[in-house]
């Protein structure tokens, strides 16, 4: 009989530190290994923060690739986060969902894994605006409830979009691919 073992933070913060190039993420016990991130991947992430860098200075803090502690058993590592200010920047401890000001999810190869695991996870746990930018383009998640957020759009190429805690960081949607 095979025998299922859950797994808390702290146990994969000493396994992190002991696989350092392990990209390991903790979903409900869970661990989760990620894959390499590819050229466009990164390249895409790197057009996103900067085009938000410039629109928040001051404003929030931008962490990219950096855990997001949502319990015991879940610290998830999203692409690119936008957090409330804190004078430590978050040395002390990671951030929690009540200071996220936005999530951004870069999806392309790992699209179905994010808008179906992580996606309802990070709705349960309050995350109050998530960006899953996949091939049909950038889906905006607002409004969470229980499992799901209650509102959905689809940001084409060419439109304006803003975060909705940080309004006057309004940007053109216009990814170079």
């Amino acid at each position: 009989m095979a025998v299922r073992h859950r797994f808390k933070v702290e146990e994969v913060l000493a396994l992190s530190a002991l696989e350092p190039e392990a990209r390991l993420e903790l979903l409900e016990g869970e661990v989760y290994e990620m894959a390499p991130i590819s050229s466009e991947h990164a390249g895409l992430l790197d057009w996103l923060l900067q085009t938000l860098a410039t629109r928040t200075l001051g404003q929030a803090h931008i962490r990219v690739q950096s855990p997001l502690y949502l319990s015991q058993e879940s610290l998830p590592i999203p692409d690119l986060l936008l957090l409330k200010p804190r004078e430590d920047f978050y040395t002390q401890s990671h951030p929690t969902p009540q200071e996220v000001l936005l999530l951004v999810e870069v999806g392309f190869s790992s699209y179905a894994y994010d808008r179906g695991v992580k996606l309802p996870l990070y709705a349960r746990h309050g995350v109050p605006e998530v960006w899953l930018w996949g091939q049909e383009g950038l889906e905006v998640y607002r409004e969470p409830q229980e499992t799901a957020y209650r509102h959905r759009l689809l940001v084409k190429k060419g439109e304006r979009i803003a975060p909705l805690l940080l309004p006057q960081a309004e940007i053109l949607w216009s990814p170079p691919l």
